[in-house]
């Protein structure tokens, strides 16, 4: 007897099915693309139970006529493309005609569909995937579609599906992804007979943020754009103060489809790295408008996942758009009072980046010694002296610029603030700051960590070394002693010269200047096991992770005593950072206090 033999249509139907529908979830998704795809400007979604027992989606796209009303419903059966070369310039979200035959072959669907210009349009009746009913109707143009009785013929996947307030929130979730995908679409969503929300459809993803996500959210926003020939972005990323435990809030759109993508993840990551604590994670909004022949969506049937022809090209742009708009934003976190409970909280600040580096600027009353360096804030105990090119990107066209506000010089800024007092420092760690109504409070270790990390940084490529006094050995295994050997140059640049000293130890010669032996020794060892780490080796992720380290090992600490002239030091090298709000490993420099929140208190107003 034969052990092989061929599947029957409807067995195949159901396997075929359960590539694309997953969940009530994904058939809402697979049917609000396709009234995307047909042009619509209105769609509405309903659903009952967590979508279960009922789906509705309705849109005032283009409709079908009656036969492609039932072409519609067979396998691989689509508009959207003709040809294979059709699969390298995909400009729809939906093109492999597989959604519908689904659909249909495990539930009861009720399709209702007209197209402009005519006066009757068609219904359609499949259930389990076999056509039961066709007739004439009178309905508004475009379509509408019921989803019946979710896996009602396969009850082996239907009982796997979570309660009906979890497969509630799945949709909520995918409506919530397709509402910010179209911004130009009008989205209704009802569940269980209640409206959610509706979207304005006006064209401007702000408001559908706001609309969503509420003003916190809204409120934090930062917004960078970045366009050439065949590539045009708009990120809408929230600021440092607003961080979640994971990736949830962030949302990337490549030519109108919601997509997961690592090239554009690990850009994020590393734009935020040191403005963002460790394990944190902004909200970001990416919308992407690229050739549709450098990508591939023809990856996996949810079409989730894409590649880009030029990963590093993409990496490369995304985080410099990013990083242009720290320049422009103010990232101070102003404590607020909540009334009942009178406890601090962060919330979005209300200065100016410039004015926030203004506010360390204007020293009056202090003496010409202030501008003398102690031996704890030397440039020249590390650093070479001469100024150095920063690294430039080798894959970002010349000819593009970022969009940037212009910025006002700090000789005009300077004349419209007066001087800032230094009121003193706090447990041996905070340095008091008064400037009229506000009182600012610095991290002196943070602050100096700062400082440090943006001069190596600057200066990577000439980092001065010292000789040891002793030699230090390390021991390495075999496969790190082979790896430090190839990445020579890499760690010459950190300032470690050395040499094998056999049994697969090496010998230090040199060491940065800036850090003690025992220091240097550490932090040898920490960049090799960083160097193993094949998701860290690259120019910018390596680089920042091990200068973020120096600079951390380098400054003044907690409980050192400053003096006066090491303080106004410190403020005189802090105004000129690129980013003063943070230190490098993500924690706030700066916070400030209003007086009226500290006289609330007190109790002195209400």
């Amino acid at each position: 007897m034969n052990k092989i033999h061929l599947l029957d249509e409807k067995l195949i139907n159901k396997i075929s099915a359960g590539e694309v529908v997953e969940r009530p979830a994904s058939i809402v998704k697979e049917l609000i693309e396709n009234s995307i795809d047909a042009g619509s400007k209105n769609i509405t979604v309903e659903i009952l139970e967590g979508g279960i027992p009922f789906i509705k989606v309705s849109d005032d796209g283009c409709g079908m006529n009656e036969i492609d009303a039932i072409l519609a419903f067979e396998r691989h059966a689509t508009s959207k493309i003709k040809s294979d070369n059709d699969l390298y310039n995909i400009g729809t979200l939906g093109f492999r005609g597989e959604a519908l035959a689904s659909i249909a072959a495990i539930s009861r669907v009720i399709l209702q569909t007209k197209e402009e210009g005519k006066n009757f349009g068609t219904r359609v009746v499949v259930e389990g995937g076999k056509v039961v009913e066709k007739t004439t109707c009178g309905c508004s143009k475009g379509t509408s579609i019921e989803v019946r009785d979710v896996f009602f013929n396969t009850p082996a996947r239907r009982k796997f599906l979570k309660k009906p307030s979890t497969e509630a929130m799945y949709i909520t979730d995918v409506v919530t992804k397709l509402c910010l995908s179209h911004p130009g679409i009008s989205f209704k969503y009802v569940k269980d007979r209640k409206l959610q929300f509706i979207t304005s459809g006006n064209g401007n993803i702000e408001d559908v943020i706001l609309r969503l996500f509420g003003n916190e959210v809204y409120s934090s926003l930062m917004s960078a754009s970045f366009e050439s020939e065949d590539l045009k972005l708009k990120i809408l990323a929230g600021k440092n103060s607003l961080n979640y435990s994971n990736r949830n809030m962030q949302f990337f759109y490549v030519n109108g489809r919601y997509v997961k993508n690592k090239t554009l993840s690990a850009a994020i990551d590393e734009a935020f790295k040191t403005y963002m604590p460790v394990n944190r994670y902004p909200a970001v909004f990416l919308y992407m408008e690229i050739d549709p022949r450098q990508i591939d969506v023809n990856i996996h049937p949810s079409k989730l996942e894409i590649k880009f022809s030029d990963e590093r090209r993409i990496f490369e742009a995304v985080y410099k758009t990013i990083k242009s708009s720290f320049q422009r934003h103010d990232l101070i976190p102003e404590v607020k009072i909540e009334e009942k409970k009178s406890i601090f909280k962060s919330e979005t600040p209300n200065i100016s980046a410039e004015q926030m580096k203004l506010y360390l600027t204007s020293f009056d009353k202090t003496p010409e010694k202030r501008y003398k360096s102690d031996t704890k804030f030397k440039e020249e105990s590390f650093i070479k002296e001469g100024e150095l090119e920063k690294e430039k990107s080798s894959n970002i066209d010349n000819s593009v610029s970022y969009k940037e506000e212009e910025k006002v010089s700090k000789s005009d800024l300077a004349k419209k603030i007066s001087d800032i007092r230094i009121v003193g420092t706090l447990f041996s760690t905070y340095i008091i700051v008064e400037k009229e109504d506000v009182f600012y409070i610095i991290d002196q270790h943070a602050a100096h960590e700062r400082i440090l990390y943006e001069k190596f940084t600057s200066k990577y490529e000439k980092v001065q070394t010292r000789q040891v006094t002793f030699p230090i050995v390390i021991e390495l295994g075999p496969s790190d002693l082979e790896l430090v050997q190839q990445e020579r140059e890499l760690l010459n640049r950190f300032g470690y010269a050395f040499e094998e000293f056999g049994n697969n130890s090496i010998i230090l010669r040199e060491v940065p200047m800036i850090l003690g032996q025992p220091e240097a020794r550490q932090l040898f060892i920490d960049i090799v096991e960083k160097l193993k780490d094949k998701e860290l080796v690259n120019k910018i992720s390596l680089k920042e992770e091990n200068i973020a380290m120096m600079a951390c090992k380098a400054a003044v600490k907690a409980m050192d005593n400053l003096s006066e002239t090491e303080i106004y030091k410190l403020f005189e090298d802090l105004k000129i950072t690129e980013n003063p709000y943070t230190c490098p490993h993500g924690r706030p420099v700066i916070i400030a206090i209003t007086k009226t929140q500290l006289e609330k208190i007190f109790k002195r107003i209400m």
